[in-house]
């Protein structure tokens, strides 16, 4: 399954979030496939890979005390039904 979060780095938090942004920690079953730093808002955007939702959660929680985020289940736009 295909994962994207949306990560805002609040400024009281920058420098220890971006440090664990730089380096998570990786659960067996997770692949990181981009993890990508923006300009602008949001500031981060991570695509990867996870066997089910409860490992990619297992994932993303890391962030969560020091970040703003949003994970979403990404589908290839070939397997959407209103694409074909």
């Amino acid at each position: 399954m295909l994962f994207v979060t949306i990560v805002e780095i609040p400024s009281k938090t920058s420098t220890e979030a971006t440090r664990r942004l730089k380096r998570p920690k990786i659960p067996q079953g997770v692949k990181i496939k981009q993890n990508l730093a923006l300009f602008g808002k949001p500031d981060v955007i991570i695509v990867f890979e996870a066997e089910n939702e409860e490992m990619a959660a297992e994932f993303v929680v890391q962030f969560r005390d020091l970040t703003h985020s949003a994970t979403l289940l990404a589908i290839p736009i070939e397997q959407v039904k209103w694409t074909r």
